[in-house]
């Protein structure tokens, strides 16, 4: 290791935890004991700093446990999880993994997915510009290249299954209704995230519809796709998924056979 990086991963040490003071202190210059309230000073500076990420990055979270009790969630986080990266933009991409089974949240099973679905939403807000397409997309394919096609999505599209309504109470919390009031906690949900210009929209999804566009993600062809979504309801009709996808702007292009 570089003397460089010992040096930084010493100083870094030091912010993270007040137990690696002591291994920092020698390399600063001064009086020590000013030089531990400054360590001091700067640890509980970063400390906040992260809190604050991991709140701008899950804000229905917070509403849903409260301000003091997420802001303590944070800090635990923090703690077992320091930032790896200059960009406080992309930290808390493990905080769903951390609620799951964590004892003091137990009342709230469903708080990891609400947490998994605000990560992608936090996700799309920062994603590249895309000009999505239009119904010109599909126009001129004959059905056996239609079939054979696979499609691409616009940056920040993303799919979510789970357990719980997580769209349902994303929603909820985000218009300021009574929080859970009329929600069915016991249905589960597929949620689709996209954004519409400079605003991250969350819309749910029927089973079938999620197994379609779950699949044409993965880079299934549209053939192999709808028989996937057949597969939930046989009844399937891709033209109305389609259609959304459209005119939300999900789509990017489409890779013909010959393009593979």
């Amino acid at each position: 290791m570089s003397a460089l990086r010992e040096v930084q991963r010493r100083f870094g040490a030091a912010l993270t935890d007040a137990a690696g003071e002591a291994d920092a202190l020698p390399l600063l210059a001064g009086d020590p004991a000013r030089n531990r309230a400054l360590l001091s000073v700067y640890r509980a500076t970063a400390v906040a700093n992260a809190i604050a990420a991991v709140r701008l990055a899950f804000p229905v979270c917070a509403q849903i446990t409260g301000d003091d009790f997420f802001d303590a969630l944070a800090r635990r986080f923090r703690d077992s999880s320091p930032s790896t990266e200059g960009d406080l933009n992309r930290y808390g991409a493990g905080f769903p993994a951390f609620l799951d089974g964590f004892e003091p949240i137990r009342a709230l099973p469903y708080l990891p997915d609400v947490a998994r679905l605000e990560w992608a939403i936090h996700q799309a807000s920062t994603a590249a510009d895309a000009e999505p397409a239009d119904g010109r997309l599909l126009a001129g394919l004959d059905a056996d290249a239609l079939a054979r096609a696979r499609l691409r999505f616009v940056p920040g599209f993303a799919l979510m299954s789970s357990g719980w309504p997580v769209a349902d109470i994303w929603l909820r919390h985000t218009e300021e209704a009574d929080a859970l009031a009329g929600i069915d906690l016991t249905q589960a949900q597929c949620a689709v995230v996209w954004r519409e210009g400079w605003r991250v929209r969350v819309a749910a999804l029927a089973p079938a519809a999620c197994a379609l566009w779950q699949a044409l993600y993965g880079r299934t062809s549209v053939a192999g796709a709808w028989a996937t979504a057949c597969a939930v309801d046989p009844a399937f009709d891709p033209g109305p998924a389609f259609a959304q996808a459209l005119d939300a702007g999900w789509l990017h292009s489409i890779d013909l056979e010959e393009d593979l």
